[in-house]
C-alpha cells in the first residue's frame, strides 16, 4: 500500500465529511458525458469505476440508468467499505452494484468485461496515469468508452481570498511550517490537449477533452473548519495549543472582512474520452 492509498484509508470518514461535498456535483457532471453512449446502448451497459471514493457516482449512475450494472473499485479499503455502506444505506435492496477493492493499474477483473470506465478526481492520484488508462483499455470490450475528470494543472482566473488570507494568518505566526513529504503520483493534468494526447498513448480512439472549472460555494465556517480539522492537518499538530487558538482568531477576523461573493472557489478541471 503506498501513501497515499493508505492516508485514504484511514482518513475515508474525514474525507466524506469535509472534501467529498465540495466534489459532488462536478462528479456527477461526467455522465452527462457518457450518457449518449449508454443511451445508444438502451440503457444496458456494464460500468466500472476506478476510484469509488464516497459513492457518490455510483449512486448517481445507479438512478440514472436503471438498467446498467456498476462495478466499483478501490485501492483504498476504508474508502470502499464507505462507499459500500452509503450505497446500502440509500438503496437497501439493491443488487446491481458490486465492490472490488483494487488499485487503478491492476484490477482483479477479466480483460474485455465492461462496456464503460468512468473516473472522478482519482487519475491525479496514481502512480503512473498512463498505464492507469491502459488498464481501462485492457478491461473495456470492443466498442467501449473511457471517461474521466481530474484537476488541470494552472491556477483559476479568479483568484480565492480566502485561502489568501489564510495563508496570511498562518504567516502572523512567524514559525517555520512542517516539510511535508511529497507522495510520488501520476499529478494534475496540464491540459485538454495533455489528456487526449495520453488517451491515444494507451491506445484510445476518438479521444477528446474538455477544460472546465469546479465551482464551489464555501461560508467562512465551513472552510474555516475545513482547513483546521483536514487541509491543515499537518500544520495544527505541529502547533501548540496557544498557536492553534491564535490561528483561528486571525484567521476568523481574516475571513470575516471578506464578502459572502469571495467564497465562491473555481478550480480548473478536464473532462477527457475516448473509445476502444
Amino acid at each position: 500500500m503506498n501513501a497515499i492509498v493508505a492516508r485514504y484509508d484511514a482518513d475515508a470518514a474525514d474525507y466524506e465529511r469535509y472534501w467529498a461535498p465540495v466534489l459532488e456535483a462536478t462528479a456527477r457532471r461526467l455522465l452527462d458525458h457518457v450518457d449518449p453512449f449508454v443511451a445508444r446502448r438502451n440503457g444496458r451497459a456494464r460500468v466500472l469505476e476506478v476510484g469509488v471514493g464516497t459513492g457518490t457516482l455510483v449512486l448517481a449512475a445507479l438512478e440514472r440508468w436503471p438498467q446498467v450494472e456498476v462495478i466499483a473499485t478501490d485501492a483504498a479499503r476504508g474508502m470502499l467499505d464507505l462507499a459500500r455502506a452509503r450505497v446500502n444505506a440509500a438503496r437497501p435492496a439493491e443488487t446491481r452494484v458490486s465492490f472490488v477493492e483494487g488499485p487503478a493499474d491492476a484490477l482483479p477483473l477479466a480483460d474485455a468485461s465492461v462496456d464503460l470506465v468512468v473516473s472522478t478526481f482519482v487519475l491525479q492520484l496514481v502512480p503512473d496515469r498512463l498505464a492507469a488508462l491502459r488498464e481501462a483499455k485492457r478491461l473495456l470490450r470492443p466498442g467501449g468508452t473511457v471517461a474521466y475528470l481530474t484537476w488541470l494543472d494552472r491556477d483559476s482566473r479568479q483568484p480565492f481570498k480566502p485561502g489568501d488570507e489564510f495563508d496570511e494568518a498562518v504567516y502572523d505566526l512567524q514559525i517555520d511550517e512542517p516539510e511535508v513529504a511529497d507522495e510520488p503520483h501520476a499529478g494534475d493534468v496540464r491540459s485538454g490537449r495533455t489528456a487526449t494526447n495520453e488517451l491515444r498513448r494507451a491506445g484510445f480512439v476518438r479521444a477528446s477533452a474538455a477544460e472546465d472549472e469546479l465551482v464551489h460555494d464555501w461560508t467562512l465556517e465551513n472552510y474555516l473548519d475545513y482547513k483546521l480539522a483536514y487541509d491543515e492537518r499537518a500544520l495544527l499538530s505541529a502547533l501548540s495549543r496557544s498557536q492553534r487558538a491564535r490561528l483561528e482568531r486571525n484567521a476568523r477576523d481574516r475571513l470575516s472582512r471578506l464578502s459572502r461573493r469571495d467564497f465562491r472557489w473555481h478550480a480548473p478541471v478536464v473532462f477527457a474520452r475516448a473509445m476502444k
